[in-house]
């Protein structure tokens, strides 16, 4: 299968090209870039294009990877699939859950993939995360911090007509914990924006608290105004877990879960894992079978518990 990157930005960069040349099943990679230049060489190297209407038109790419400004991401996801190519786009994949449902429809019409790229739940770690639950106990309460410093001024998460806000760049991250680990949408969903920056036309961050049917209570802070944190911790009945990188683990980094069993403190270490390339395998293999749910399921979902919080914010 060939693959098109439209957008050559900083993740795009790091992240999703290498993912995808790491993949035996990605022949070549082409590239379309409107502000950076054709880089002199890239793995699994394939045609570089200035238009991204012509790279859709020309490339025989199967599969588009979009990785532009989150305000430009539904134009782009729709013209990839008019153009019957399946689709992976950088989280958020739209800033509300009327376009997540209007691009999931598209997609579905052409029996198309369309997925979300909230990749750091493929990593390695969360299968034996599950597993840990299953042996010391219901999982009863989870605490989430994702908090970063604030961007510098030219950051288009800044701006409110590139999409920016803390609601759409990190509400993805927390949706998809309450997802995996919540086992469903939440029956209570209470939240609150931090405080407004008046330099700014965007939210900084958000925090709220998740009731669910299985009786979880979930607690989320996320924000672009504090000293780094990046975390999640987990607690059942017999036992819990904390882990640190939890939303941006890198591929080539072992992580260290701090735990405790009964009572009892200990230590255990989870080897690197690359969740791109994890998630992307995932994605062709769902283009192989055809069986493409999953993932609009789960871009649905997640958009839902976006468009919650930001209700809540306005009606506050």
């Amino acid at each position: 299968m060939r693959a098109l990157i439209i957008g050559l930005g900083s993740i795009a960069q790091r992240r999703v090209l290498p993912a995808l040349a790491s993949l035996p099943g990605i022949a070549a990679i082409d590239i379309a870039s409107r502000s950076k230049p054709a880089p002199a060489a890239w793995p699994k190297q394939g045609a570089f294009f200035r238009d991204y209407a012509e790279a859709l038109e020309k490339s025989a790419a199967e599969l588009v990877y979009i990785s532009l400004p989150n305000a430009d991401h539904v134009e782009w996801i729709e013209a990839a699939l008019a153009a019957g190519k399946h689709v992976v786009v950088d989280k958020p994949a739209t800033l509300s859950l009327e376009t997540a449902r209007a691009v999931c429809d598209s997609a579905a019409r052409r029996k198309l993939l369309l997925a979300e790229a909230t990749v750091f739940s493929w990593h390695a770690q969360f299968a034996p995360l599950a597993s840990f639950f299953d042996e010391f106990g219901p999982l009863t309460h989870v605490s989430a911090q994702f908090i970063i410093p604030p961007l510098p001024a030219e950051n288009f998460r800044n701006f409110a007509k590139a999409g920016g806000g803390c609601l759409a760049d990190m509400g993805p991250y927390a949706a998809a914990i309450g997802r995996l680990l919540g086992g469903g949408a939440p029956l209570e969903l209470h939240a609150v924006a931090a405080p407004a920056d008046p330099k700014l036309d965007v939210d900084i961050g958000f925090s709220f608290v998740a009731r669910y049917a299985s009786g979880l209570q979930y607690a989320g802070q996320f924000s672009f105004e504090s000293e780094y944190q990046n975390r999640l911790t987990v607690v059942g009945n017999r036992g819990s877990i904390a882990v640190e990188r939890i939303f941006s683990p890198p591929p080539d980094q072992d992580l260290v879960w701090h735990v405790r069993r009964n009572n009892q403190a200990g230590e255990e270490k989870r080897p690197a894992s690359d969740g791109f390339a994890l998630f992307l395998a995932a994605v062709l293999n769902a283009i192989a079978s055809g069986r493409h749910d999953r993932f609009a399921q789960d871009l649905l979902a997640d958009a839902a518990f976006r468009d919650r919080i930001a209700h809540q914010d306005k009606t506050q």
